[in-house]
């Protein structure tokens, strides 16, 4: 138990006390086991010269009595035993016959008789008797350390090697008692001045160790309360302590630089934390808790608050036509310029990108804050200067109130980011107020956007095929697979309108993969059938021409399917091989060395440049619909389709007209050259069993053999 409790003593104790301890501790058992190894061995030397007394003593003896017992004579032997009155520390002797029995005995006057062992047996003692105490007082007499009252020797007295008796001797063991009594005394009084001498010795010791720690401690609980790490220790010496006190005001260098570091960063941080790097407007955290205080005065105060925000229009273009450098410096001037138009009680900040928030406080009425919003556009009227280019740039604003249109930030926020991209859907370059139709717009479309997720699993997608026919014989030739998608409540959604979120969504990479599987085995299908080389047409989003796997998957996808390669057709748009031309080249010679074939859908809306039409393995060009519509109703779109088509037939590429839907756009286009018709007039999209029996017709028709 002591073990236990002196470790958990000593962890409250000061390191100048557990000093004192263990010096103390150190000095007292080296001075205790010293004096007990004195006492000890003075006491031995006294014993054994006792010892050696009563020996010679009784040797003595046993000579001059010799005769004695021989001739049986006890007179004689008592009178040569009187002569024993001479040793005071002789108390008692006997001599005892062979057979134990007293022969004759010698007693000092002083003693008491009733302690001797021989005259407790009584004035005629029988030898058993006698020879019980012999024994006795020999097992006594071979101990080494005998500190009674009095002390026994048993000698044997022989004669020519022949034992003929026995000598006994009784000694007074006080006076040797009293001689180690005073040992101890001297040994107890030399202690008591050692261990005096080492206690004021170490206290001296322990502080010369402790005091400089104590210093040390003491400063490390000055750095510690008052955090100040300029304070330093004095070095006392170069010992051990010495080496801590380097170590320690070395420590507190470091901390002091670091702290110091420490400070620089957290005021760094506290600007990253709250300002924008780049444009150094206030940042979502800072412009939310600015806001918040702003909503919470306006309630007290009756005001109105109006919060807008503000994304620039096609940005994306500058960036990736002018580099990312010119279009930070552009978000660097758009928040200067800003700047300059709001009052100091406004807050302008920037959420990431190219989006901006504002709240202007105390607007009296929505026209206010619609005032503020035309100011703001004005400002992209002028054109930025950006590093020697001039760029042009318009915005979209959407606007909130508080309290009218929402009662808290987030929804404050929410409704003008709503209304911010009803702008844009409005043409840009423009500004709207939130109204409770745009959030129930909104909503639907959020709610659309989850159902079409799910549409795919639901199995609510399905393909229909458009028919195409040879402009000249008439002959069905191939197919585009066009995407439906039937609501199981909205019933048929247009394409045009969940295309786009799709792509948005990201959900247009599974969708695309889809397609292209079904459209492929539908294909294979009717080639197998026997209906000849009828290729299928399959639409690619921008988001499958970026996958660096696209080739891979068409492969794969042939693969699986057993479609003939040359069956496979994919459609892109102009503006999807301008946005990514270095990549769409390789991706699009990559799938040409599998033999499937490339077009360009809505050709002449977008660039047209007969550079990338050299430059990309292309095989068919395909009018845009617009034009094919209005080309009896304007000269000038009856131009572009009379150049495509020439242009197309020049470079020997396909010219695939969409949209034909009268007699007098199918005669101008055979005369114009162009090679296939595609539209309402040959064939609407229909179901692939629909098709299959127009497949089979138009076989009969045209092929030698009927299918089976």
């Amino acid at each position: 138990m002591n073990r236990l409790l002196l470790p958990t003593y000593l962890k409250h104790v000061s390191i100048r006390r557990k000093l004192m301890l263990l010096l103390m501790a150190t000095c007292g058992l080296i001075l205790v086991a010293t004096t007990a190894v004195f006492v000890v061995k003075e006491s031995a030397s006294l014993i054994r010269e006792q010892r050696r007394n009563l020996t010679s003593l009784a040797d003595i003896l046993s000579k001059n009595i010799t005769a004695s017992l021989t001739f049986n004579d006890p007179q004689s032997a008592l009178e040569t035993m009187n002569s024993l009155s001479v040793k005071s520390d002789i108390l008692a002797a006997y001599i005892l016959r062979p057979d134990a029995t007293i022969f004759t005995r010698y007693i000092a006057s002083k003693v008491q008789t009733d302690k001797l062992p021989f005259e407790q047996l009584g004035a005629a003692p029988s030898a058993d008797s006698c020879r019980s105490v012999l024994e006795q007082l020999k097992l006594n007499s071979n101990r080494f350390l005998q500190l009674n009252d009095q002390v026994s020797l048993v000698t044997p007295i022989r004669l020519d090697g022949q034992e003929i008796g026995t000598v006994v001797l009784f000694a007074d063991m006080r006076e040797l008692r009293a001689r180690l009594l005073g040992t101890l005394l001297a040994s107890a009084l030399i202690l008591l001045f050692a261990a005096l001498g080492a206690y004021l010795l170490s206290i001296r010791l322990q502080g010369i160790i402790s005091e400089p720690i104590m210093h040390l401690s003491d400063t490390m609980r000055m750095v510690s309360e008052n955090k100040d790490f300029s304070l330093r220790v004095t070095k006392t010496g170069n010992d051990e302590i010495g080496t801590l006190y380097d170590g320690f005001n070395e420590m507190l260098q470091e901390i002091e630089e670091r702290d110091l570091v420490l400070c620089q960063r957290q005021e760094h941080l506290q600007q990253l934390a709250h300002f924008d790097t780049l444009t150094r407007l206030p940042n979502r955290v800072l412009f939310h808790d600015r806001l918040l205080q702003a909503m919470n005065l306006a309630l007290r105060t009756d005001q109105v608050i109006a919060v807008m925000f503000l994304d620039l229009d096609r940005f994306k273009d500058i960036n990736d036509t002018l580099g990312h450098r010119i279009g930070d410096l552009l978000l660097q001037q758009v928040a200067d310029r800003m700047s300059l138009v709001l009052r100091d009680c406004d807050t302008i900040a920037r959420l990431g990108g190219d989006e901006f928030t504002i709240f202007t406080q105390n607007i009296m009425h929505a026209d206010n804050a619609c005032l503020v919003a035309e100011k703001l556009l004005d400002l992209f009227e002028i054109p930025y200067d950006l590093e020697g280019q001039q760029v042009y740039v318009t915005c979209s604003i959407g606007i909130a109130l508080f309290p009218a249109d929402a009662g808290t930030m987030d929804d404050l926020l929410m409704h003008a980011d709503i209304a911010m991209y009803h702008a844009k859907a409005d043409g840009k370059n423009t500004y709207r107020l939130y109204n409770r139709e745009m959030k129930q717009q909104s909503s639907d479309r959020v709610v659309l956007l989850a159902d079409l997720h799910k549409a795919l699993e639901l199995q609510q997608l399905y393909l229909q095929y458009q028919p195409k026919f040879d402009a000249v014989t008439g002959c069905l030739v191939g197919v585009e697979a066009l995407l439906r998608w039937h609501h199981p409540e909205r019933g048929l959604i247009p394409p045009v309108k969940f295309i786009p979120m799709a792509e948005e969504s990201g959900s247009i990479v599974a969708i695309t993969d889809w397609v292209l599987k079904t459209a492929c085995i539908q294909a294979k299908q009717w080639h197998d059938a026997g209906y000849g080389m009828i290729s299928v047409a399959v639409n690619l989003s921008a988001c499958s021409l970026k996958r660096n796997n696209l080739q891979s998957q068409i492969r794969e996808t042939l693969e699986l399917t057993g479609l003939p390669p040359g069956l496979l057709e994919l459609e892109l748009t102009e503006s999807m091989l301008i946005e990514y031309d270095k990549q769409a080249e390789e991706t699009l010679r990559e799938l040409k060395k599998l033999g499937v074939k490339i077009s360009i859908d809505d050709f002449g809306t977008g660039y047209s440049s007969l550079s990338y039409l050299h430059r990309f393995p292309i095989s068919a060009l395909k009018i845009d619909r617009s034009f094919v519509w209005n080309m009896h109703r304007s000269d000038n779109d009856m131009a572009i389709v009379v150049a495509i088509i020439a242009m197309g037939n020049s470079l020997k590429l396909q010219v695939v007209a969409e949209g034909v839907e009268t007699e007098e756009q199918l005669a101008s286009l055979i005369k114009c050259g162009c090679t296939i018709i595609q539209g309402y007039l040959t064939g609407k999209p229909v179901d692939s069993s629909v098709m299959t029996d127009m497949l089979h017709k138009s076989w009969s028709m045209y092929g030698t053999d009927t299918p089976q």
